[in-house]
């Protein structure tokens, strides 16, 4: 139990305790007031004899001590703000140094920007004592002396980049520049002239050393990326867009003069994929699309001489610039108009005919060719039944097994629609006459009748004179009528003798029509022995004319006809005959009727 001696005793120790204390705190008050009073004063000092650095640092040193309030309100409150200026510019300082050193060009620029932003701000109070000690602070922490040994070194080292043409990353050499704050280069405006004269001629030697060493391709595409860096860093490039321009003109003018149509079209592809670049009005561009268009209008030219071959690899050519599907399908049509042996030609490209027939608007079609195979006795067909609809083609075998003669008859199964008459040996008569109609719609040929005689004769598009005929007509010349069923009998017109008839010539007329059949405008076809078809009475007749290779004055010339002579004509097409002579076929201009 402790008694109340002891309570007293711990009490009074504890006051004494705290009494001396409180007397150590007073005295290192008073102590520290003493030391605060001294740097004060000490602070006024040099603050009065203008050495505004110590008396900061000595101000700074009395605020340590927050023992009492001392000196004169207004000077501190000035020192404070020295103290302020201090800290921000050591701040600045410590952002700035290591940015420099490891090249951090971005946060470089970031720390010199605050700086110059509070330089301003600092001078705008416009205190002599405030700006004086800012600058002292400043050199003495080697700001400004930091910065402009960095980016002196940095202009003097893209300098000697582009002087050498040695610049490995361009985009880094451009935008450190650009980071380059102005007053390094004397100003905004003698920056940009600067900058100017030192890109301009880097990029003259550069794009030399391309031009002599490079293909277009890589001279424009590397020209082309050098503009877009510069456009990217807010530089104008319209010095670079004329060398550019003057350069790709060159080049192109010259594969025009030399009418070089590949090397055209590459480049003029490859230029038109950095019209990004190009000013708005180019002047390559413009060249480029003259000469295109004029190339156009040459093989449209083509087409209209009927050089189709020339038009169409013209087209073609120029399709690496432009979409010529429709060009190239506008001059097939055309081709294919003049031409129609060309359907059977492009479905059937290793098949050789002897001969080729042509014609139009026949069967629903706009026009066609028929091609025969004398050694597989087949019959191909082709044609184009409107200009926005696909060829259709089939082909028919003969069920015979000798030569045989193809003619297109008068015999019509419909409107436009004759009936082509194969005629060839009988096995019981002279002559197997088959009559053959082509369908466009089924893709095939319909047979419409096949009868044996030893002759027959078409007197219009519905009456047909038979010789002896197998079945009815045996023994008669007899009438037959042609309608939906084939041929049907109609009447005896005489009786005939029994006669021994030898074996035909399938090279002999197999069938007869009468003269002036040949249907003209319709490309009326007969093979070898079908009947012949006089050229109408001209008053040239008694003359001599050219036989050409094909049908116009282009083609080379192959022979001569007389106009006196029996023309045997295969096909009447555009103003031209398709003939038969001297064991070949050619083309004639097709004679003035007399009147």
């Amino acid at each position: 139990m402790i008694s109340s001696y002891q309570k007293s005793l711990w009490s009074r120790n504890l006051m004494l305790v705290l009494v001396v204390a409180a007397v150590i705190g007073v005295a290192l008050k008073i102590g520290w007031s003493l030391q605060k009073i001294k740097l004060y004063d000490q602070a006024l000092a040099y603050y009065e004899a203008k050495d505004l650095v110590k008396a900061e640092e000595t101000f700074a040193k009395a605020n340590e001590h927050a023992g009492i309030e001392y000196g004169d309100e207004a000077w501190t409150t000035q020192m404070s703000g020295l103290t302020d200026i201090r800290e921000e510019l050591e701040s600045l300082s410590r952002q700035a140094q290591p940015a420099i050193k490891d090249n951090r060009e971005e946060e470089v620029l970031q720390a010199y920007r605050s700086y110059q932003s509070f330089k301003r701000e600092v001078e705008g109070r416009q205190e002599a004592r405030t700006a004086t000690f800012f600058q002292a602070i400043s050199t003495r922490l080697g700001l400004e002396k930091g910065w402009s040994a960095y980016y002196q070194q940095a202009i003097q080292h893209a300098k000697a980049q582009m002087q050498s043409l040695q610049v490995s990353d361009q985009q880094a050499l451009i935008h450190t520049l650009v980071l380059v704050p102005d007053e390094f280069f004397g100003g905004t405006e003698k920056k940009a002239q600067e900058l100017e004269t030192h890109f301009r001629r880097y990029e003259t030697a550069k794009l030399q050393e391309r031009a002599d060493s490079l293909s277009f391709l890589d001279v424009i595409t590397q020209t082309a990326k050098s503009i877009e860096l510069y456009r990217q860093e807010g530089i104008s490039s319209d010095w670079l867009q004329k060398q550019l321009e003057r350069y790709a003109k060159g080049e192109i003018g010259r594969v025009i003069r030399q009418n070089d149509l590949p090397g055209f079209v590459a480049m003029a592809k490859a230029y038109r994929q950095i019209q990004n670049v190009l000013p708005d009005k180019s002047e390559v561009l413009a060249t480029i699309e003259t000469h295109l268009q004029s190339l156009i209008e040459q093989a449209e030219k083509y087409a209209k001489q009927h050089k189709f071959t020339k038009a169409t690899d013209l087209y073609q050519e120029l399709s690496g610039l432009l979409d010529t599907s429709s060009l190239l399908a506008g001059v097939d049509e055309l081709w294919t108009q003049f031409d129609p042996s060309r359907l059977l030609q492009q479905k059937y490209p290793d098949q050789a005919f002897d001969p080729v027939f042509t014609g139009s608007d026949h069967w629903g079609a706009k026009t066609y060719a028929i091609g025969v195979d004398q050694k597989e006795h087949r019959i191909y067909f082709a044609a184009k039944p409107t200009e926005n609809e696909a060829p259709v083609s089939f082909d028919l075998a003969l069920d015979i097994d000798t030569d045989f003669t193809f003619t297109l008859s008068k015999l019509e199964d419909d409107h436009d629609s004759p009936v082509l008459l194969v005629s060839s040996v009988g096995k019981e008569r002279a002559y197997l006459y088959t009559g053959v109609v082509p369908q466009l719609s089924k893709n095939s040929f319909d047979t419409r009748f096949v009868i044996e005689a030893d002759d027959l004769t078409i007197e219009d598009a519905a009456r047909v004179i038979v010789k002896n005929a197998v079945g009815p007509g045996e023994n008669e010349l007899a009438s037959f009528e042609f309608g939906r069923k084939g041929l049907e009998y109609v009447a005896k017109l005489e009786d005939l003798q029994p006669e021994h008839e030898e074996p035909a010539d399938p090279a002999s007329p197999s069938a007869t029509e009468e003269e002036g059949d040949s249907q003209s405008g319709q490309g009326t076809p007969e093979l070898p022995g079908a009947p012949s078809v006089e050229v109408p009475h001209t008053p040239s007749a008694g003359h001599s004319v050219d036989v050409y290779a094909g049908p116009g004055k282009e083609y080379k010339v192959i022979g001569q006809v007389s106009l006196d002579s029996s023309i045997q004509v295969v096909t009447d097409l555009n103003g031209w005959y398709q003939i038969q002579f001297d064991g070949k076929e050619g083309w004639i201009e097709t004679p003035k009727t007399a009147n």
